[in-house]
C-alpha cells in the first residue's frame, strides 16, 4: 500500500471512529445528560452529580437534531459519586452496566423498566438502603449479591414498576440548552401527558411507624371494559395501583387487610362487598373500613347511580352496581365507621368529557337522585350531579384521585375526613375550572347521625 492510499485509509478510518464515537448532551427536565452514540444506539455517561432526583431519558436528540434510542446506562467513572437519591429510567433502556449505580452513595429509589434486558456486574452498590421498583423478572437479592442478570424484556403494562419523580418541579428542556429561554402563551397551555406511574404522587409515599389492624379497604379500578361500546377510562388502574401504595405505607394496613381489583366484573365486585360483611361479623365495632372506585358510573332512567363492572356495558344500565345498595349495606354492618370514594361520575361522559352512552342512552337522567347513606358511612364522591369526573393528564391520575393522595402524601396520612374533603374540593374546583375549563365539584354524604362528628373522624 503506498503512502496516499495509507492516508486516505488512515482518514477514512478516523472518520468512522469519530462518528461512532459520537458524543452530546442532552437536557431533559432541566438536567443535561452526557451522551455517546454507538452502533447507532445512544449510551447514557453521566450527569449532574448533585441532582437529587433524575429522570433517565429513553430517547435523545443529537447536535443535529435527530432522535435517537438510548440502549445503555453506564455512568461509572473512578472517583466520582453521586449524591442522587431517586433514579427513574425510561421505559425502552434495554442495559444497566457493570458498577453504573456503584458509586450513587445516597440512593434511596431505582424505578427498574421492564424493558431491561441485562444489569451489570455490581451495577449497585449493596451498602445502600435502596428500594427496587423493578419487575418480577429480576430479584433484589440478584442485584445486591452483584451477580450479572440476564431478562426478557417485555411490553409494558400497567404493572411496569417504573415510577417518577413530581415532575412539576422539572422544566422541559430538552430541545434547549440551560440558556435557552422558549415562548409560552399564558392564552393557549399546552397539556403534557405523562406515563402512568410517574406522578410526584406516586413518588416518596410516606411510610407510617403505625399499623391499622383493625382498618380494611376494597379497592376497584376499572379501566378497560369488555364491550367494545364502553370506552376505557384513562388512568384507573394506576388510581388503584397508587392508592393500594398509600393504604400499605401510608396508612399502615397490613396487606391481608386489603382487596384489590384491576378491571372487576361484576361478581366480583359482589364477593368483594361480601367479604365486608364477614369481617365486620367478626370485629364489630373495632372495624374501620375504606371503599375505593374508579372507574364508570352511570345513572339510571330514574337517577338512581350505577357503577359500571368491567363485563358489563355503560349503555346496559341495569346490569350495573347500584351505589344505594353498596351504600345500604354498609351502613347495616357493626362497624366503627366506613369511608368510601367514588372516583367517578354519573353524567354518561368519560374522563375526557366525551359522551361515552349510545345516542339511546344519551341524556336519560336529566336529574341525578344523591342517593342516601345510613350507619357510620361517610361517600366523598369527585363530582356532583351531572358533572364529569376529569383526568388529570399532568399527573396520570384522575382529577380527583389525584388530590385525594396528595392529602395523604402531604400530611403523611394524618389527616381527618374534614380536613381531607374540604382540601380535595377546593382543589379539584380550581384546577377544573382553570386548566380543564369545565366545573367539576367533589361533594360529601353522611349519614344523619354523623352530621356532628364525621369531620373529625380520621383514617
Amino acid at each position: 500500500m503506498n503512502t496516499k492510499k495509507l492516508l486516505s485509509f488512515i482518514m477514512v478510518l478516523m472518520l468512522a471512529i469519530n462518528v461512532s464515537a459520537e458524543s452530546f448532551t442532552y437536557f431533559n427536565r432541566g438536567i443535561a445528560f452526557k451522551c455517546k452514540v454507538k452502533d447507532g444506539k445512544v449510551v447514557i455517561t453521566g450527569f449532574d452529580n448533585k441532582a437529587a432526583m433524575v429522570v433517565i431519558p429513553a430517547q435523545v436528540k443529537n447536535k443535529k437534531g435527530h432522535t435517537l434510542q438510548v440502549s445503555t446506562v453506564d455512568l461509572f467513572q473512578i472517583a466520582l459519586v453521586y449524591k442522587t437519591r431517586t433514579v427513574v429510567i425510561e421505559q425502552g433502556i434495554t442495559e444497566i452496566s457493570k458498577l453504573c449505580f456503584y458509586g450513587f452513595t445516597q440512593l434511596s429509589e431505582v424505578y427498574i423498566p421492564n424493558s431491561i434486558a441485562l444489569v451489570g456486574e455490581k451495577a449497585f452498590n449493596p451498602k445502600t438502603t435502596t428500594k427496587f421498583n423493578m419487575p418480577s423478572t429480576i430479584h433484589e437479592s440478584d442485584l445486591l449479591a452483584g451477580n450479572v442478570i440476564y431478562t426478557k424484556a417485555v411490553v409494558p403494562t400497567y404493572s411496569d414498576p417504573i415510577a417518577g419523580i413530581d415532575l412539576s418541579n422539572y422544566g422541559d428542556d430538552s430541545a434547549a440548552g440551560k440558556d435557552e429561554v422558549s415562548s409560552v402563551k399564558p392564552s393557549a397551555p399546552k397539556i403534557t401527558s405523562i406515563t402512568p406511574g410517574t406522578s410526584d404522587i406516586d413518588m416518596n409515599i410516606p411510610r407510617s411507624s403505625m399499623s391499622r389492624e383493625n382498618t380494611f379497604c376494597l379497592i376497584v379500578a376499572n379501566e378497560k371494559y369488555a364491550n367494545q361500546d364502553t370506552p376505557n377510562v384513562k388512568y384507573a388502574a394506576q388510581d388503584g395501583k397508587t392508592f393500594e401504595e398509600y393504604c400499605l405505607r401510608t396508612l399502615g394496613l397490613p396487606r391481608d387487610n386489603i382487596r384489590f381489583a384491576i378491571n372487576a366484573k361484576y361478581l366480583e365486585m359482589k364477593e368483594m362487598l361480601k367479604w365486608f360483611g364477614e369481617v365486620a361479623d367478626v370485629y364489630g365495632k373495632d372495624a374501620n373500613f375504606i371503599v375505593y372506585y374508579a372507574g364508570h358510573g352511570v345513572p339510571d332512567e330514574k337517577g338512581n347511580c350505577k357503577l359500571i363492572p368491567a363485563d358489563v356495558s355503560i349503555n346496559d344500565v341495569n346490569n350495573g352496581y347500584s351505589l344505594k345498595e353498596i351504600y345500604t349495606s354498609l351502613g347495616k354492618l357493626p362497624l366503627n365507621s366506613a369511608l368510601v370514594l367514588i372516583d367517578a361520575c354519573f353524567s354518561g361522559n368519560d374522563r375526557q368529557n366525551v359522551a361515552a352512552l349510545d345516542e339511546t342512552h344519551r341524556g336519560i337522567a336529566p336529574v341525578v337522585k344523591q342517593e342516601a347513606v345510613t350507619g357510620n358511612v361517610v361517600v366523598l364522591t369527585a363530582a356532583s350531579g351531572t358533572e364529569t369526573a376529569l383526568a388529570y393528564e399532568e399527573q396520570a391520575h384522575g382529577l380527583f384521585s389525584y388530590f385525594i393522595m396528595k392529602k395523604l402524601q402531604d400530611t403523611k396520612g394524618e389527616v381527618s375526613y374534614g380536613e381531607l374533603y374540604d382540601y380535595v374540593k377546593k382543589n379539584v374546583m380550581r384546577k377544573s375550572v382553570v386548566a380543564k375549563g369545565k366545573k367539576q365539584t367533589p361533594c360529601v354524604t353522611v349519614s344523619p347521625k354523623m352530621l356532628n362528628t364525621w369531620k373529625n373522624i380520621k383514617f
